[in-house]
């Protein structure tokens, strides 16, 4: 099954656009999940007319693809405050809650190695919960 990559991004109005990495598909939402469903929307939309039309297309679109999603570092956040306080991830990065505040309403960019703290931090936030069995 083929891996794709999809990129998601918030927008400046609060809307989600999920965005495949190495094709010219796009989707947008009020979350992430209503983004990648309009994404698959506009490959089964495409899929239909170039079998209409007589267009070739990559095959692997017509069948089953693996999503990867990933995050720009203001989305990551976004979408990690659904989840987690700043306050505690300022606590888990070292980053002051402040400074995570700008980086989520997109007024500073973190540099790559306060990226790279952050997704550590929330990688170490997730971990436990996956030893929960019910």
């Amino acid at each position: 099954m083929k891996k794709v990559k999809v990129i998601i991004e918030w927008a400046s109005d609060g809307g989600i656009c999920a965005m495949m990495a190495d094709e010219m598909f796009a989707g947008q939402g009020d979350t992430v999940e209503a983004a990648v469903n309009d994404l698959k929307k506009g490959v089964v939309f495409y899929i239909e007319t170039a079998k209409e039309m007589g267009f070739r297309y990559k095959d692997y679109l017509d069948g089953d693809f693996d999503i990867e999603l990933e995050y720009d570092a203001v989305s990551m956040l976004k979408y990690a405050r659904e989840y987690i306080k700043d306050t505690k991830l300022a606590e888990l990065t070292g980053i002051p809650a402040a400074q995570l505040g700008r980086y989520a309403n997109d007024k500073a960019k973190p540099r790559p190695a306060a990226q790279r703290k952050i997704i550590e931090a929330l990688h170490k936030f997730a971990t436990p919960f996956y030893a929960i069995t019910l």
